[in-house]
């Protein structure tokens, strides 16, 4: 897919997915706006990518402000926005506990859920000018997919795809195209999955920033409502709906993917 010419901002660009996306637009002749709260890290992401005219916006996605003024970057050093990719986003698990999960809960929503939002609103004017456009958001299967220990972190990607599919109806008769991309686990800096990595069977469940980088680019071409990574998680989403007794023996199984969680996703 050839990009020369569009104008992509990704958000969560210093690390995982976003960085991986940064790097594959770019080597596509798109022109990258990386997003991130690490300037260090971001700065290097964006100094190594192929092409000239890329810039970069230290910035918390849960503040609005910050998103205002990345917004107002994105205007005055680029004049459009082609594809956004938020990919911004951190873990949450623990579980429920009262009072104290409240704030876990909130922190998780800002960054997954309201970060996304918050992107979205402040570049819409600029992806419109730009239709026929993309926006992807990067969801998890765990958005279709609740697991005990992880309430918080569901909340967040229940809330993205849902907002996501009805945007992508919403919105597509205005040029601008949402797409959801779902992977799942995904060994990670903060979330290195080591024991399962090196086990035979379960590292069959895994899959890489590299294959969710793909999915992104698939979901932009095609225009794509959902994209699963790997694709054959489609199969627990309809066992979910088709053999709920299936659904609930695979909390056992999964419960143990998450038991190598750590807090933070990056």
């Amino acid at each position: 897919m050839e990009l020369k010419g569009k104008v992509c901002v990704v958000t969560g660009a210093s690390s995982g997915i976003g960085r991986r996306a940064a790097i594959d637009l770019a080597a596509r002749g798109a022109t990258v706006c990386g997003v991130a709260r690490r300037a260090e890290r971001l700065e290097s992401v964006i100094s190594g990518l192929s092409g000239d005219g890329h810039s970069m916006v230290p910035a918390d996605v849960t503040k609005k402000t910050q998103v205002t003024a990345m917004a107002s970057h994105v205007k005055e050093v680029h004049g459009r926005c082609d594809i956004l990719v938020n990919s911004a986003g951190i873990g949450g698990a623990g579980t429920f506990d009262g009072r104290a999960a409240v704030g876990r809960t909130e922190e998780v929503m800002k960054t997954n859920f309201f970060g996304a939002l918050y992107c979205t609103a402040e570049l819409m004017p600029l992806l419109e000018a730009a239709a026929p456009c993309s926006v992807v958001n990067i969801a998890s299967i765990a958005g279709r997919l609740a697991l005990r220990g992880s309430s918080a972190y569901a909340a967040s990607k229940f809330a993205l795809v849902g907002w996501s599919e009805a945007l992508h109806f919403e919105l597509a008769e205005r040029g601008v195209f949402v797409s959801l991309v779902e992977p799942g686990p995904l060994p990670t800096e903060g979330f290195p999955m080591t024991g399962l990595v090196k086990d035979p069977l379960m590292r069959r469940v895994l899959t890489s920033d590299e294959k969710v980088s793909s999915a992104i680019l698939d979901a932009v071409a095609r225009r794509k409502m959902q994209r699963v990574v790997p694709r054959w998680y489609y199969l627990l989403s309809i066992a979910r709906v088709l053999v709920p007794p299936v659904y609930r023996f695979a909390q056992g199984p999964l419960a143990t993917v998450r038991k190598h969680r750590v807090p933070e996703d990056g």
